[in-house]
């Protein structure tokens, strides 16, 4: 996980380094802007393969799944399958026949694949007007989560019990949202 934020007050408008001596009216429209951002960046997260509610070892969960011997690990990573759906793997049934179930009595494969990575923005552009009042003013913001509107997969699904859609995701994470508002400080 790579998490970064910044916060940056833009250098315009009285005292500040461009238009430092700017008139008071363009002083209000060019001064006081602060623009935010906040990036994350995650890798895939390790997922298990389930044997489709087969319980050789305990009741409590699906067997997991694990690489069959001799069989080589499907490539994998986000793209479209057989079908054009978005996957993790290209060819499903071939990716399925990789794998078994656990044998009676054992583990099995924990984390066995990695996930889709995540890659997300949020931006921020907040403008203050200071009152006439000492210690008050007005900041109007807009905000912008998942600004660039990545797309974002998530939860493939991965029973072997579902060789159809075996790896194929069927969630994404919110698309854009964006919001605006006007606080009063004091």
């Amino acid at each position: 996980n790579i998490t970064a934020n910044g916060v940056v007050e833009l250098p315009f408008g009285r005292g500040k380094y461009f238009w430092r001596n700017a008139p008071k009216l363009a002083n209000h429209i060019v001064g006081g802007w602060q623009v935010s951002v906040l990036w994350r960046f995650r890798t895939g997260m390790p997922l298990n393969i389930t044997n489709g509610g087969v319980y050789p070892t305990n009741y409590l969960s699906a067997a997991l799944g694990m690489l069959r011997p001799g069989a080589t690990m499907p490539e994998n990573g986000v793209g479209y399958n057989q079908a054009g759906n978005p996957s993790l793997f290209r060819q499903t049934n071939d990716a399925v026949a990789s794998f078994m179930g656990q044998y009676p009595g054992t583990a099995g494969t924990r984390s066995i694949i990695r996930g889709p990575g995540m890659t997300n923005f949020d931006l921020s552009l907040g403008k203050f007007f200071t009152l006439p009042f000492e210690g008050h003013r007005i900041q109007l913001r807009g905000e912008a989560f998942n600004a660039f509107n990545n797309v974002n997969f998530t939860n493939p699904g991965l029973s072997m019990a579902n060789p159809s859609t075996f790896g194929q995701f069927s969630e994404v994470m919110p698309a854009r949202v964006m919001q605006f508002a006007l606080r009063y400080e004091f």
